[in-house]
């Protein structure tokens, strides 16, 4: 007879499957069509797997035009990611060292600003590019993912710094180091988990973002890979076969870095889920 513990086990793991298929069907669906000829995705029935599977979508939507989308995706995130974790590391080192009446007030506006959605912000974020001169440009999409990633990055890393005791300063303070060889000789290896945890985040937020770099951006020339991706949807059509492609090509270099570092990742999750 299977006891109650070794049947709520099985209908967990039941359960983890159906998720785990519900969540993979459309990535595993978006790699077939992209394997699939031009024909074959109106197939009716259609079929999970190809029946002549080709690789002509791939050498279509990797033409030049991607390598210049990606080249500006690479130049946007990362020089995003560098931004916005070094701003909210040094926010939130203050916002956990100094509990302050400012301070507090200041922390209760990041998790305001985090309530507004991209699409509530985004026309004055354009005026003010427009009224500097900096729509089409590198700074533009920058200054705006910046502002979109900034708040939740604060909010990541406070959790975890706040599970390193402020003993750590004095000790240092005690052997001569001041507020900013401490921060960088101290604070900052014990922080590891956690600013991989958040640059991961906001890579993934930065490298997927659609609606500011459409509007930021009017050129081929300063196109990031989602805008790009329009270049398959057409006035008659939409060449699903090779949106498919570029869409699993944008979707492998996250995928390898989150597989790469998702055990700092996981751990900086959870490192700043409790105090103490």
């Amino acid at each position: 007879m299977i006891s109650p513990s070794t049947s709520t086990r099985m209908l967990l793991s039941l359960g983890q499957l159906v998720v785990l298929a519900v969540i993979l069907l459309p990535f595993f669906w978006m790699i077939s069509v992209s394997l699939k000829p031009a024909d074959e995705p109106f197939a009716i029935p259609a079929n999970l797997w190809p029946d002549r599977a080709t690789l002509e979508n791939y050498m279509t939507a990797f033409r030049p035009e991607f390598k210049i989308y990606f080249l500006n995706s690479i130049i946007v995130s990362f020089s995003t990611v560098l931004i916005t974790v070094t701003l909210a590391l040094l926010a939130a080192y203050s916002f956990t060292r100094n509990q302050t009446r400012l301070i507090l007030i200041l922390m209760s506006l990041v998790i305001i600003a985090q309530m507004f959605p991209a699409s509530a912000i985004i026309i004055p974020i354009y005026k003010l590019m427009r009224s500097a001169d900096l729509l089409n440009t590198y700074t533009s999409l920058i200054l705006a993912y910046v502002t979109m990633t900034l708040p939740i990055a604060i909010w990541m890393l406070r959790g975890f710094l706040a599970r390193l005791p402020k003993e750590l300063d004095e000790a240092a303070a005690v052997d001569g180091c001041g507020p900013i060889r401490t921060f960088l000789f101290v604070i900052l290896p014990l922080c590891r988990p956690g600013i991989i945890a958040t640059s991961v985040f906001v890579l993934i937020v930065t490298w997927q973002e659609f609606l500011f770099a459409l509007s930021f951006t009017s050129t081929k020339e300063m196109r990031t890979l989602p805008v790009g991706m329009n270049d398959f949807i057409g006035q008659y059509g939409i060449r699903y076969g090779e949106l498919m492609a570029s869409s699993v090509l944008i979707s492998v270099p996250v995928i390898a870095i989150f597989f790469l570092l998702q055990r700092q990742f996981v751990a900086g999750l959870t490192a700043g889920a409790v105090k103490g």
